[in-house]
């Protein structure tokens, strides 16, 4: 259906999620229009959240064509990103597994996670507990747009 984004600044994260079922060329165009748009920062961790995904449609032949373009635009950018995707099923664990090793060439800490706590830890700074302010004082599931 949908793939979405918003960015948490204080947190150098962009937050991608992904709803029901997206179709491949779907798929392809978000996420070559998301890195070449300005909100795209290639200092940004990315957090990929697959919780409300429908990942039937997803080929193989898409993740490859996703890891040449990735290859192609993100392998000279010099920040050490982080990647964290939530997957709690097993077809799109699978599958953002599958996407790690046709992406290995590009320079960045990809990992997936069943859960968010999980995922959002690796992609944000730990909370100071001497100053409210750092770390995520909600949680991001509940931020709108």
């Amino acid at each position: 259906m949908t793939i979405g984004f918003y960015i948490r600044p204080e947190h150098n994260v962009a937050v991608l999620v992904h709803a029901g079922k997206v179709s491949d060329e779907e798929f392809l165009a978000f996420y070559k229009s998301f890195v070449k748009s300005d909100a795209f920062d290639s200092s940004m961790n990315l957090l990929v959240d697959l919780r409300n995904a429908d990942s039937s449609s997803r080929s193989v032949k898409t993740l490859r064509r996703f890891a040449e373009f990735a290859e192609a635009n993100l392998t000279d950018v010099t920040a050490h990103r982080k990647v964290a995707v939530v997957a709690p099923t097993d077809l799109s664990f699978g599958l953002a597994r599958m996407y790690e090793a046709f992406s290995s060439s590009v320079q960045w800490d990809f990992v997936v996670f069943r859960a968010m706590d999980a995922a959002l830890a690796s992609v944000t700074p730990p909370k100071d507990p001497t100053n409210s302010q750092s770390g995520l004082t909600r949680p991001i599931q509940e931020e709108k747009g």
